[in-house]
Protein backbone atom coordinates (compact mmCIF):
# COMPACT_ATOMS: atom_id res chain seq x y z
CA UNK A 1 0.00 0.00 0.00
CA UNK A 2 1.37 3.32 -0.82
CA UNK A 3 -0.52 6.79 -0.03
CA UNK A 4 -0.16 10.04 -1.39
CA UNK A 5 2.08 12.91 -0.84
CA UNK A 6 -1.23 14.96 0.50
CA UNK A 7 -1.98 12.61 3.29
CA UNK A 8 1.76 12.13 4.05
CA UNK A 9 2.03 16.14 4.21
CA UNK A 10 -1.07 15.97 6.73
CA UNK A 11 0.28 13.66 8.73
CA UNK A 12 3.27 15.49 9.27
CA UNK A 13 1.78 18.37 10.07
CA UNK A 14 -1.31 16.76 12.49
CA UNK A 15 2.31 15.31 13.99
CA UNK A 16 4.27 18.75 13.79
CA UNK A 17 1.41 20.32 15.72
CA UNK A 18 1.32 17.44 18.25
CA UNK A 19 4.53 17.93 19.77
CA UNK A 20 4.04 21.69 19.32
CA UNK A 21 1.82 21.03 22.34
CA UNK A 22 -0.40 24.41 21.89
CA UNK A 23 2.16 26.42 20.44
CA UNK A 24 1.18 27.82 17.19
CA UNK A 25 3.09 27.00 14.00
CA UNK A 26 3.10 28.73 11.04
CA UNK A 27 2.62 26.55 7.39
CA UNK A 28 6.26 28.23 6.74
CA UNK A 29 7.66 26.90 10.28
CA UNK A 30 6.51 23.23 9.07
CA UNK A 31 7.62 23.19 5.46
CA UNK A 32 11.31 24.60 6.82
CA UNK A 33 11.54 21.70 9.41
CA UNK A 34 10.66 19.25 6.89
CA UNK A 35 12.19 20.57 3.97
CA UNK A 36 9.39 20.60 1.66
CA UNK A 37 7.30 22.67 0.06
CA UNK A 38 5.60 25.49 2.04
CA UNK A 39 2.84 25.50 -0.93
CA UNK A 40 2.36 21.77 -0.57
CA UNK A 41 2.38 22.13 3.26
CA UNK A 42 -0.22 25.34 3.07
CA UNK A 43 -2.61 23.47 0.91
CA UNK A 44 -2.45 20.27 3.43
CA UNK A 45 -3.39 22.59 6.08
CA UNK A 46 -6.27 23.98 4.08
CA UNK A 47 -7.77 20.54 3.65
CA UNK A 48 -7.02 19.89 7.77
CA UNK A 49 -8.86 22.87 8.73
CA UNK A 50 -11.62 22.33 6.70
CA UNK A 51 -11.69 18.90 8.38
CA UNK A 52 -11.55 20.22 11.21
CA UNK A 53 -8.71 18.67 13.13
CA UNK A 54 -6.76 22.08 12.87
CA UNK A 55 -7.41 25.59 13.60
CA UNK A 56 -6.08 28.32 11.52
CA UNK A 57 -5.28 31.80 12.98
CA UNK A 58 -4.59 34.78 10.72
CA UNK A 59 -2.52 38.00 11.61
CA UNK A 60 0.11 38.78 14.17
CA UNK A 61 0.52 35.72 16.78
CA UNK A 62 -1.42 33.58 13.91
CA UNK A 63 -0.75 30.05 12.73
CA UNK A 64 -2.09 26.48 13.30
CA UNK A 65 -2.98 24.11 15.90
CA UNK A 66 -4.67 21.16 16.73
CA UNK A 67 -8.51 21.61 16.80
CA UNK A 68 -8.65 17.84 18.42
CA UNK A 69 -6.76 16.26 21.43
CA UNK A 70 -4.14 13.68 19.45
CA UNK A 71 -5.87 11.01 21.67
CA UNK A 72 -8.66 11.93 19.51
CA UNK A 73 -7.14 12.18 16.09
CA UNK A 74 -7.47 8.50 13.66
CA UNK A 75 -4.68 8.00 11.75
CA UNK A 76 -7.04 5.46 9.53
CA UNK A 77 -9.65 8.46 9.52
CA UNK A 78 -7.37 11.02 8.12
CA UNK A 79 -5.35 8.59 5.54
CA UNK A 80 -9.13 7.74 4.53
CA UNK A 81 -10.37 11.15 4.15
CA UNK A 82 -7.50 12.61 2.59
CA UNK A 83 -7.14 9.32 0.28
CA UNK A 84 -11.14 9.76 -0.80
CA UNK A 85 -10.76 9.39 -4.66
CA UNK A 86 -7.57 7.39 -4.91
CA UNK A 87 -8.22 4.05 -4.89
CA UNK A 88 -4.93 1.59 -5.47
CA UNK A 89 -5.94 0.17 -9.03
CA UNK A 90 -7.99 1.82 -12.12
CA UNK A 91 -11.18 0.31 -10.76
CA UNK A 92 -11.29 1.43 -7.48
CA UNK A 93 -11.11 5.20 -8.44
CA UNK A 94 -14.47 7.00 -9.12
CA UNK A 95 -13.87 7.47 -12.71
CA UNK A 96 -12.25 4.75 -13.32
CA UNK A 97 -12.58 2.27 -16.42
CA UNK A 98 -11.11 -0.70 -17.33
CA UNK A 99 -11.77 -3.24 -20.04
CA UNK A 100 -12.33 -6.15 -18.14
CA UNK A 101 -13.77 -4.78 -14.99
CA UNK A 102 -16.89 -6.93 -15.30
CA UNK A 103 -14.82 -10.44 -15.15
CA UNK A 104 -11.93 -9.85 -13.15
CA UNK A 105 -11.45 -10.59 -9.23
CA UNK A 106 -8.58 -8.44 -8.67
CA UNK A 107 -11.52 -5.44 -7.67
CA UNK A 108 -12.17 -7.55 -4.57
CA UNK A 109 -8.91 -8.37 -3.70
CA UNK A 110 -7.34 -4.78 -3.52
CA UNK A 111 -10.65 -3.89 -1.75
CA UNK A 112 -9.96 -6.63 0.88
CA UNK A 113 -6.71 -5.57 1.09
CA UNK A 114 -7.39 -1.56 1.65
CA UNK A 115 -9.90 -2.30 4.35
CA UNK A 116 -7.00 -4.44 6.27
CA UNK A 117 -4.59 -1.55 5.49
CA UNK A 118 -7.16 1.30 7.39
CA UNK A 119 -8.23 -1.62 10.26
CA UNK A 120 -4.62 -1.66 11.08
CA UNK A 121 -4.91 2.24 11.08
CA UNK A 122 -7.94 2.62 12.88
CA UNK A 123 -6.36 1.41 15.71
CA UNK A 124 -3.90 3.96 16.14
CA UNK A 125 -4.43 7.62 17.03
CA UNK A 126 -2.34 10.52 16.94
CA UNK A 127 -0.94 10.53 20.63
CA UNK A 128 0.52 6.81 19.31
CA UNK A 129 2.51 8.31 16.61
CA UNK A 130 3.93 11.04 18.53
CA UNK A 131 4.73 9.04 22.22
CA UNK A 132 7.98 10.20 21.49
CA UNK A 133 8.23 13.96 20.98
CA UNK A 134 10.98 15.07 22.26
CA UNK A 135 12.41 12.52 19.95
CA UNK A 136 10.74 14.03 17.18
CA UNK A 137 11.60 17.63 18.06
CA UNK A 138 15.49 17.00 18.91
CA UNK A 139 15.04 14.90 14.68
CA UNK A 140 13.07 18.43 13.30
CA UNK A 141 15.21 20.67 15.44
CA UNK A 142 12.12 22.26 17.11
CA UNK A 143 14.16 24.30 19.86
CA UNK A 144 10.77 25.93 20.74
CA UNK A 145 8.53 22.91 20.49
CA UNK A 146 8.02 21.59 24.26
CA UNK A 147 9.27 24.80 25.67
CA UNK A 148 5.69 25.70 26.31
Amino acid sequence: MQITTFSDYCLRILIFLAVCDGRRASAREVAEHYGISVHHIAKAAKWLTREKLVIATQGKGGGLTLAVPPEQIRIGSVVRTAEEGSGLVECMRPSGRCAIEGACGMKSMFDEASDAFFATLDRYTLADATAKKQGIANLLRMTRALAG
